[in-house]
């Protein structure tokens, strides 16, 4: 199409002669060129100093003896500068914050980079806090978060696999993963999925993580969200698979099994032994929030015999006046509290935390005060709500509100072989699923000694020079220059 009002009366009518569009249309050489972009999404400090001068520029030094086009091409003074031959490579460029110059007489049209800073500017990570680790976090950008993977990982291997998804947001998304590292296979599999997404729209990196696992096989997260670029980078070097979005400020990493949500990216700041002891307490952590209150109802109704008598008549002598049974008072008081948690996470956080916790205890007073739940409940729940606070992954959390159910179900029904039995069921279904592949349960089941190194029990960092097997095929990652 080469009649340039042509593009123009079709460009304004499929916008609806959007006011945010602007076209100047000025003379150059004694040719008519149109100049279009989008206000909001531009600078128009880039566009006046750089665009407007160099044409102004052009238009009194211009050689007769070379073309135009050319002379566009080489003397505009702006770093990006694309040529493009389609009306639709005029509307993708002109919505993602380009200048577009249309020359009459021409089917070459020029895009050159004009983005406005829309982002906000690096800031500290707010969802995975940070004592010693690194204290950036990604942004809304893609430019600038793919700038903070490079600035740490700075080899031509890094190689990202740029597609676009969705029919009216055209989202642009960055598989991320180390050449001759990551498994083929795994990339194959994600571009595929991704690839084979028809949708509307992708705004955020929930829809993406949605579409590509099989969303409700289980209420277990099998990728990881995260804002950090250290915890980013660690995962592309052992291997991984990283799935960047444009306009969101996390990243997902994958595939991944169920050790690598006990595991902190500041783990590598401390000393092998020291960080063995606080893993142990993450899996001590995870199992009190799931069983405890299951327990705790399952010996007070059917299996009062595991108690010892004194501390049987102290349960029994605080219960004497609560009208309910053990099962509903959990439940009560479980909904309070996880709806406090809710609204702790969601409100003004200059609010939030004094309400939530003034709240709490203002309810296990009253409540107790009441006679609707006994003190034991308070002290069980307590317990159970304070070991949920090592997990941060907003997946995990609803995984383990989901099987602390069950557990509880089990308890009511069959006592403590109901929870068991529960245990059992938990095992199985941690056992059969996978992750892209990867064992959910590894290094555990199937066992795997390279993993073992950096499960539960940390080696120290001399011994974890191979990278999992299952992983990457490249497996050494670390040896001494002497050897």
């Amino acid at each position: 199409m080469k009649d340039i009002n042509q593009i123009v009366d079709r460009l304004k009518m499929e916008t609806n002669n959007s006011k945010e569009i602007t076209y100047r249309k000025k003379m150059v050489c004694k040719r008519e060129v149109y100049i279009i972009y989008n206000e909001p999404l531009t600078s128009s400090d880039k566009i006046s100093d750089f665009i407007i001068r160099s044409l102004d520029r052009i238009n009194k030094i211009y050689p007769k003896e070379k073309k135009l086009e050319e002379v566009i091409f080489n003397e505009i003074e702006n770093f990006k500068v694309s040529k493009i031959t389609t009306y639709e490579d005029i509307c993708y460029y002109l919505h993602y914050g380009f200048t577009i110059i249309l020359l009459e007489n021409s089917s070459t049209y020029f895009a050159l980079e004009t983005k406005g800073k829309l982002s906000r500017s690096i800031n500290t990570p707010q969802t995975e806090s940070a004592l010693r680790g690194a204290m950036d976090s990604f942004v809304e950008d893609m430019q600038t978060n793919m700038g903070l993977i490079r600035r740490r990982i700075k080899d031509n291997q890094l190689w990202v696999e740029s597609l676009e998804v969705g029919r009216y947001t055209k989202t642009k998304v960055n598989l991320v993963y180390l050449n001759g590292v990551c498994d083929k296979n795994l990339i194959e599999e994600v571009s595929k999925l991704i690839k084979s997404i028809d949708i509307d729209g992708v705004i955020n990196c929930g829809t993406i993580k949605n579409l590509i696992e099989k969303e409700n096989k289980s209420v277990l997260p099998t990728m990881i969200s995260t804002e950090r670029p250290d915890r980013v980078c660690q995962a592309i070097l052992g291997g991984r698979m990283v799935v960047m979005i444009d306009c969101c400020q996390f990243a997902l990493i994958l595939p991944i099994v169920m050790n690598d949500l006990l595991i902190s990216s500041e783990d590598s700041y401390g000393k092998s032994i020291n960080i063995s002891l606080t893993r142990i307490i993450r899996y001590m952590a995870l199992f009190i929030t799931l069983f405890t209150p299951g327990v705790y109802i399952a010996i007070t109704t059917f299996n009062q015999e595991m108690l010892p008598t004194q501390l049987l008549v102290s349960f029994a002598s605080q219960r004497a006046s609560v009208p309910f049974p053990a099962f509903a008072e959990a439940m009560i008081m479980m909904l309070a509290f996880e709806i406090l948690r809710e609204g702790d996470l969601r409100g003004p956080t200059f609010t939030t935390s004094a309400l939530s916790t003034v709240g709490a205890l203002i309810l296990g007073d009253a409540a107790v005060s009441a006679g609707i739940v006994s003190p034991i409940m308070i002290i069980v729940l307590a317990i159970t709500s304070l070991s949920s606070l090592l997990f941060t992954e907003p997946e995990m959390i609803n995984g383990i509100r989901w099987w602390r159910l069950l557990f509880m179900v089990g308890g009511i029904l069959f006592g403590i072989i109901g929870v068991l039995l529960g245990f059992i069921f938990f095992i199985i279904k941690l056992s059969s699923l996978h992750s892209f592949g990867l064992c959910y349960l590894m290094p555990y089941s199937p066992i795997s000694l390279v993993g073992l190194k950096n499960s539960m029990i940390q080696f120290p960092t001399k011994y974890l020079n191979k990278r999992e097997p299952a992983l990457s095929s490249n497996e050494i990652k670390y040896r001494r220059k002497n050897s």
